[in-house]
């Protein structure tokens, strides 16, 4: 028993100063890890890491906390890469020894690395307070930001030039640590960036410039139709009162003036695939706007022009006795014209019931409706030659064919009315010549030139001309059929009489 006990206490007392050497470094990196970290988490508090962190992202990491966990871990490594060395285990010193050799190499890069994207975060705060500070003194900001309805400009350009800074020190950063596959890429793209960002500005400062130019040139044009009074014409019609045309004009201005300001401004961005086809269709557009002018300013005369001459006819037909012209016909009832607003309207049997009662629409005489046709084709006139203007031209033969139609339906109502009133004429002439006798052949004489003028007045008008002659030949037949009829079997008594007196002389022969 006493030479093992000896033998051990001489082996224990060989490696006894290395183990507790070993646990003194392993107790003392403890030690100085616990207060590294400690020290970490005070240090980036102090500095607001995670309320600065917090407010560039949506992140609720404790950052502190990560960090002080990171330097705790790494300064206990190396502690246990120490205390594995003075116990001379390589089995577990190696690794580890050559993984604390790895990180102890790329330390310096994650460092410079660190220590560049804090360099690059507080210039990309400073820019960005420096551009909120400058355009927050020029008050244009509140000026935009009040007509656009949006959030102030300042802060939108103070954080795009924050990220425009940051994007700038990214490529270093990645340079710094080595990575070789993200580095080319994204320095490229940096590259291509700000070589772009020339472009980019000449187009903000010519949309900009030309935001504000459409918008001064909508404010003129709107004050200056105001004060000419056009606002009056929209108003005089119930449907358009809300409609302000001294608003619209402005808003058209401000439209022809943004449209090519943003045309340029994509065409100063270089990209062609947007700019070429916007430019062609500008092109186009500015081309067809004398065309355009041409054809309002068409309408707009027509429309001026029409209403004179309509008041004009309906005063001359007026005068002429127009308006009397359905009594002369004998169609007072068929054009009697509507009670007046606040008249009533009686029944049948001359009593008044609440059904009965109404407010009608005001009367509408022969020469006003003349009027308004006179104004409608007028205006129908101007909408053909409108549209002829600005090229359209499926719409101008469309109206030109409906004109054509007008006019045959318009000679055919004149033929229908004529006829209606000869129709009239000749049964008056036919009553007066035997009173009381002759009522069947007025009305006969009345019927058949009322048939005659209505398949005149239909083939005038072009409505089914086939039917029209088959018709008219059909009701022909069926008269010359009924009259032979007639004829025939009235006289066939008198005809049996001659036929047997002819007989009888020809046989005595």
């Amino acid at each position: 028993m006493q030479p093992w006990l000896a033998s051990f206490e001489n082996s224990v007392g060989n490696y006894l100063p290395t183990i507790l050497g070993a646990l003194a470094i392993l107790l003392v990196g403890w030690i100085v890890a616990l207060l590294a970290a400690a020290g970490t988490r005070k240090g980036l508090a102090r500095l607001g890491t995670n309320q600065r962190l917090a407010a560039h992202s949506e992140s609720k990491l404790d950052f502190e906390k990560i960090a002080g966990r990171v330097v705790f871990w790494a300064i206990l490594l190396l502690a246990l890469i120490g205390m594995f060395g003075v116990l001379n285990v390589d089995g577990v010193s190696g690794p580890l020894s050559t993984l604390a050799n790895t990180v102890m190499t790329y330390l310096p890069r994650a460092l410079l690395a660190i220590v560049l994207a804090l360099v690059g975060w507080l210039v990309a705060t400073v820019v960005r307070t420096i551009v909120n500070k400058a355009l927050g003194a020029t008050r244009l900001d509140e000026k935009l930001s009040a007509s656009a309805e949006m959030q102030p400009l300042s802060n939108t350009m103070g954080n795009v030039a924050y990220w425009l800074v940051l994007l700038l020190f990214l490529p270093a950063i990645v340079g710094v640590l080595g990575i070789q596959g993200l580095m080319v890429p994204l320095s490229a793209m940096t590259t291509e960036f700000v070589g772009m960002l020339p472009n980019i500005f000449a187009a903000i400062v010519i949309g900009v410039v030309g935001w504000i130019i459409a918008k001064v040139v909508r404010g003129l044009v709107t004050n200056l139709l105001s004060a000419t009074g056009v606002d009056r014409f929209s108003q005089q019609n119930e449907s358009t009162r809300d409609l302000k045309l001294s608003q619209l004009g402005g808003t058209l201005v401000f439209i022809l003036v943004i449209v090519p300001t943003l045309i340029a401004a994509l065409d100063a961005l270089r990209i062609e695939s947007i700019s070429g086809p916007l430019t062609d269709m500008l092109d186009m557009f500015l081309a067809a706007v004398p065309n355009i002018i041409a054809a309002a300013a068409i309408l707009i005369i027509a429309w001026f022009l029409g209403r004179f001459v309509a008041d004009l006819v309906a005063r001359l037909l007026s005068n002429l006795g127009f308006d009397r012209l359905p009594e002369r016909l004998g169609l007072a009832h068929a054009f009697a014209p509507p009670p007046r607003e606040g008249e009533f309207i009686a029944s049948p049997d001359g009593t008044v019931t609440p059904e009965a009662l109404g407010h009608a629409p005001p009367r509408l005489t022969l020469s006003e409706l003349g009027g308004h046709t006179a104004l409608f084709f007028i205006m129908l006139f101007a909408t053909v030659e409108a549209a002829h203007r600005v090229g359209f031209t499926g719409v101008r033969e469309l109206l030109e064919t409906f004109i054509e139609f007008g006019a045959n339906v318009l000679l055919g109502l004149v033929i229908f009315v004529i006829g209606y009133w000869l129709a009239n004429l000749a049964a008056q002439a036919i009553e007066r010549t035997s009173p009381g006798n002759a009522v069947g052949m007025a009305r006969i004489a009345r019927v058949a030139i009322l048939g005659l003028v209505l398949a005149m007045g239909l083939r005038a008008m072009g409505i089914a001309d086939e039917i029209v002659n088959l018709a008219f030949g059909l009701v022909l037949g069926a008269v010359a059929v009924a009259v032979a009829l007639a004829f025939g079997l009235g006289g066939r008594d008198a005809a049996g009489r001659l036929a047997d007196h002819w007989a009888e002389r020809h046989l005595r022969k």
